[in-house]
């Protein structure tokens, strides 16, 4: 993708000899393309997952005299309703013993739906074993921990996704249930909410708010969790950069017909031709807009009425 992009930006500058522009330049300028997109349109929108895969085994304590022993994981515990697998999936592993005692374990498969899930192993001799199991990209609130960075979202399942922007809602998992925090403003936040600031009051939070801007942006939530809950991100995010054309292109169409404008823009501004880079710039808002009115279309919630 990346190289398509650098074709096309040439031709706008009618530079396909690279006499004018290095490759290096319109690498950066493609980027900060891509970045002024996702900001102003928003188009990158992720929601994080609430469950995962089994991807690391780790063994706490090796135990002794093992001869064949099995592991048996539980079942999914937080299947997420999603494709490809909606009710989840059963993982399962292997031990590897050693002279009686566990070194490893095998993930053969390591499933789906899964959010705090256990390992039970059975053999006639051994005994002393024990086995943690950890699930990869599923964001949790922390014990204790009221203050959270954008940079502690979770974003591993989606590549290409560089960072959080902004937090359109949180939703937080309780007890089979899945509800909304009401965002409030720090002020009121500070003033009505966050009353006893060193632990006296931990439970399920209820409220939550947006301090830092920015990809260096900070939210906190109240009560202070008790334990660790599933908490779900409605968010919309920056790209990672392209470095070349193997790198995971995440403005999808029809945005990414507008990345060569802005790009464009720069080179121009590079140039010192302001004429050419401030038509591109236009150029850029307008198709910009164009394309987002092609995406959105206007939509009565309910033809029937208020409800």
């Amino acid at each position: 993708m990346l190289n398509s992009y650098i074709a096309q930006c040439q031709r706008f500058v009618r530079d396909q000899k690279q006499d004018l522009i290095d490759i290096g330049n319109w690498t950066d300028y493609i980027n900060r393309a891509r970045r002024e997109i996702a900001g102003l349109t928003q188009c990158i929108r992720v929601l994080t997952p609430i469950s995962g895969a089994i991807t690391v085994a780790t063994v706490i304590n090796g135990g002794s005299n093992y001869t064949n022993p099995t592991i048996t994981i539980t079942p999914p515990d937080a299947p997420s309703a999603a494709l490809p697998y909606p009710q989840g999936a059963q993982a399962t592993a292997t031990p590897i013993v050693q002279e009686g005692v566990i070194t490893a374990v095998d993930i053969q498969y390591g499933g789906s739906g899964y959010f705090q899930p256990t390992a039970t192993i059975t053999d006639s001799t051994g005994s002393g074993a024990n086995i943690a199991l950890t699930v990869v990209g599923v964001n949790m609130l922390n014990p204790g921990q009221e203050l959270y960075q954008f940079s502690d979202i979770n974003l591993a399942a989606f590549p290409g996704v560089q960072s959080a922007l902004t937090i359109r809602s949180i939703s937080v998992i309780y007890a089979n249930y899945r509800y909304s925090l009401p965002l409030y403003s720090f002020s009121v936040y500070q003033a009505y909410i966050r009353q006893y600031p060193f632990g006296i009051y931990e439970y399920v939070p209820c409220f939550a708010t947006q301090f830092g801007q920015g990809t260096s942006g900070s939210f906190m939530c109240y009560p202070i969790a008790s334990a660790n809950y599933q908490w779900e991100f409605d968010i919309t995010g920056l790209p990672e950069d392209l470095i070349d054309d193997q790198s995971v292109e995440v403005i999808q169409q029809p945005w990414s017909d507008v990345v060569p404008y802005f790009a464009a823009h720069l080179a121009f501004a590079e140039l010192q031709n302001l004429n050419a880079s401030k038509y591109y710039l236009d150029l850029f808002d307008k198709m910009l807009a164009r394309k987002s009115a092609q995406a959105r279309p206007g939509r009565a919630s309910n033809i029937y009425g208020r409800w």
